[in-house]
C-alpha cells in the first residue's frame, strides 16, 4: 500500500513538473489579454491556496515536519504540493496579470511564487523555515483580500500533490 502511494506521489510530482515547462507566453509586466482571466484566476488561486494550506501550512503547524524519519510521507506530500502551488500560483499570476481588475493581486502572487519555492526546499532538506512557511501564508492572506476587494473571491481546494 505504501509503495503504491508513493509511487502515486511520484508520478504526480513528473506530471506537474512537466506542465511546468517553459511556455512562450508573455510575462513581462505589461497585460496580455487573457481570455476568462477572472475565472481562471480564481480557479488556479484556489487550487494553490488550499493545496498549500492542506499538505504544507497545516502540517507544519501540526508539527508533522519536526521528526522527519517519522513523518517521511508528510515531507514528501508538502515538496510535491509545493511544486504543484507553485505551478498553479505562475497560471494565477499570468491570469491576474490579464486582467486589469486584478492588477493589486499581481505583487503578493509574485511574492508567493518565490516564497513557496523557498519553503518547498526547507521542506525537501528536512530543514523547514517557520519564517519562510508564515510569509507565504500571509502573502496568501495578501492576495485573497485584494481579490475579494476587487470583487473576485477565491474559493480554497485541495489538489492532489
Amino acid at each position: 500500500m505504501t509503495r503504491r502511494l508513493l509511487a502515486l506521489l511520484l508520478v504526480s510530482v513528473a506530471l506537474v513538473a512537466v506542465g511546468c515547462g517553459s511556455s512562450k507566453t508573455n510575462t513581462g509586466v505589461t497585460a496580455t489579454h487573457v481570455h476568462y482571466a477572472k475565472t481562471k484566476f480564481a480557479i488556479h488561486a484556489g487550487l494553490a491556496f488550499g493545496t498549500f494550506h492542506h499538505f504544507i501550512y497545516d502540517p507544519f503547524r501540526a508539527g508533522d515536519f519536526a521528526h522527519p524519519f517519522t513523518h517521511k510521507l508528510d515531507v514528501i506530500k508538502a515538496v510535491a504540493a509545493g511544486l504543484f502551488v507553485e505551478h498553479e500560483v505562475k497560471l494565477a499570476l499570468t491570469d491576474a496579470k490579464g486582467s486589469k481588475l486584478l492588477s493589486h493581486v499581481v505583487v503578493p502572487l509574485g511574492a508567493l511564487g518565490s516564497a513557496v519555492a523557498l519553503v518547498r526546499a526547507g521542506i525537501a532538506d528536512h530543514h523547514p523555515n517557520a519564517k519562510q512557511i508564515n510569509y507565504a501564508n500571509s502573502s496568501i492572506d495578501s492576495a485573497e483580500f485584494n481579490s475579494t476587494s476587487a470583487g473576485q473571491p477565491i474559493q480554497e481546494q485541495v489538489g492532489s500533490p
